[in-house]
Order: C-alpha cells, then structure tokens, then sequence
C-alpha cells in the first residue's frame, strides 16, 4: 500500500500545481511530447504499426495507438478504413491505446477488440486492461520496459477511478472529475 500512497501523493501534487494552485501550465509543450513518443515508440516498437491519437488542442495526453497485428498497415480512421481493415485481419481487429499524461509521467494502457459481421455489418468494441490474446503479451512487456526506461508509471484503474471532486475543469461536470480526467483526458 506504501507504493499506492506515494503515487497518489505524487498525483495530488501535480493536480494541485495544474488546477487548484495554477501554477503549471503542462500542455505548453504538449505537441512536442507526442511527436517524441511517437518518434520513439516508431524506432522501439517498430514491429507494430501505429497511429499517433493526440489532440493537439485540446488533449491532456500523448495518445498512440498500436495496431496489434505486425505486418499490416493500419489504415485510415474512416468507418471504411476500419471496415476494409477489420475483413483483411479476418474479422477481428486487436489493439492497444496507450496514453502517457502531459501532467506527469503517469500512463494508462487499454487493449481492444473490435470485430465486424460479415453477415450484418455489425461493429462490435470490447476493451480489457490486459491483452485479449496471450501472443499480445509480448507487446505489454515490450511497451512496460519502455515505459519503465522513461520513467513512466502505468495506472491501475483503481487510482484511475479515483474522485478529485474539487477541481473545475472544461468539460467534465463539476463534483464527477476523476484521476484520468485531470491527467488524462475529459469526457
């Protein structure tokens, strides 16, 4: 529990200085951030394909997504593009999103499924914390050792979840803010 305390000690001083006290102003250099990751995790992480998912304007932070499926190209983010995508990997589409704060060097990692029916056309979107398939595995070592090296710290959801109810920000309703929307993003 030690080691809990002391990264929701540390995530309290960096909502303080963002939003209660003002006094850090962490998306400056938010486009710098996520073309550095991307840069890096292409030359690192060049066996999976990958699309850089930032908001430049409005993001709190760095998005990548990774295309879980090495040898293949991701596409174009269109509802055709995932369409022509999803039938050439055979109907299922695995993913991972990772998100590195412009707040800290705190980050969150999400794995997704999304499939497609060949006989209705219907979509469907799962996503788990962990790999959907154990050959994903590889891919979460992969990107924890490199977070590790950057000295970025993976969020359990359970900090994540967390209510920081006095912060106003722009979009999440006042008194409903969490961790991940202060370090994160809104919703």
């Amino acid at each position: 529990m030690t080691d809990d305390n002391n990264i929701i000690d540390r995530i309290e001083d960096v909502i303080t200085s963002v939003y209660r006290t003002r006094t850090v102003r962490p998306w400056d250099d938010g486009v710098g951030r996520a073309e550095r990751f991307e840069r890096m995790f292409r030359e690192r992480l060049a066996n999976w394909p990958l699309r850089n998912h930032t908001d430049y304007k409005y993001g709190g932070s760095t998005v990548i997504i990774f295309l879980l499926h090495p040898g293949h190209y991701i596409g174009v983010p269109t509802r055709d593009g995932i369409e022509i995508l999803i039938k050439k990997l055979g109907g299922r589409c695995y993913q991972a999103i990772v998100e590195i704060s412009h707040l800290g060097s705190f980050a969150r990692i999400r794995f997704t499924l999304e499939t497609l029916s060949g006989s209705t056309g219907k979509f469907t979107y799962d996503e788990l914390n962990k790999p959907f398939r154990a050959k994903d595995k590889d891919f979460l070592k992969s990107i924890m050792m490199l977070l590790d090296e950057e000295c970025i710290e993976v969020l359990p959801d359970e900090i994540l979840q967390l209510p920081v109810s006095d912060v106003e920000l722009d979009v999440t309703s006042p008194g409903k803010a969490t961790v991940y929307h202060c370090l994160f993003d809104e919703e």
